[in-house]
């Protein structure tokens, strides 16, 4: 089986090793000419070593070099691991918070009511779910899985977003000097706005130009399938 590019849409086309004659691309309908005598013969191989047919019939192939998505989807894995333990701490968060608000609302008759620690829970849950799953991905990714990769694309620009829409909506202070009263009580002497958060935007952005190289450059593109 040899696997070639459309010169119309550039879909990869699976076709039988003595295949010839002329073809409809199953994905844009376009009518080509293959294994014919006018072609030039060129040695196409399946899966990783992969080759890029353009629009003017120029073949160029591609070393199969795993070590690029391997790394990616490592980073991409350890990434997604570090943010799933800390939707477990936010989880422990709200269910302590629920746990305060319990003890309020008994302690005031029902007078004093708060659903935050439940909607702390819900975000750490759904966060979980998504950056569980984004492991899973990045493990199919350094497999060579082009679906994975594009899951994961779609991940780190969803993540940078939220990174904004969070910081945007953020509307609390935060306590930039602590100091320690006589009593021993630390209490806040000086507050502010949240801080603009460069790591994450950092790490996200690198992310996702890391995986838009993956997918668009040929030479980095022909090594998934």
């Amino acid at each position: 089986m040899a696997v070639i590019e459309c010169p119309y849409c550039d879909e990869d086309i699976e076709l039988d090793d003595d295949a010839s004659g002329l073809f409809d691309c199953p994905h844009c309908d376009g009518e080509f000419e293959w294994g014919t005598e006018e072609e030039e013969e060129e040695d196409y191989t399946p899966a990783m070593n992969r080759i890029s047919n353009t629009p003017n019939t120029i073949l160029v192939e591609y070393s199969d070099n795993p070590t690029l998505r391997i790394t990616a989807g490592v980073i991409f894995s350890i990434v997604m691991g570090i943010y799933a333990v800390l939707s477990l701490f936010m989880i422990f968060g709200g269910l302590f918070l629920s746990s305060v608000e319990s003890d309020i609302s008994d302690a005031t008759g029902g007078a004093v009511e708060s659903g935050i620690g439940i909607f702390v829970i819900l975000i750490g849950f759904v966060m979980l779910a998504i950056y569980s799953t984004g492991i899973y991905f990045g493990v199919q990714m350094s497999k060579g899985r082009f679906f994975a990769l594009i899951v994961c694309s779609v991940v780190s620009v969803l993540s940078l977003i939220m990174t904004f829409i969070a910081w945007a909506s953020e509307d609390g202070d935060e306590c930039n000097k602590w100091e320690t009263d006589s009593f021993g009580w630390e209490q806040c002497v000086e507050w502010g706005s949240a801080p603009f958060p460069v790591f994450d935007v950092i790490l996200w952005t690198g992310m996702t130009a890391m995986l838009a190289a993956l997918i668009f450059v040929p030479k980095f593109r022909s090594q998934f399938y």
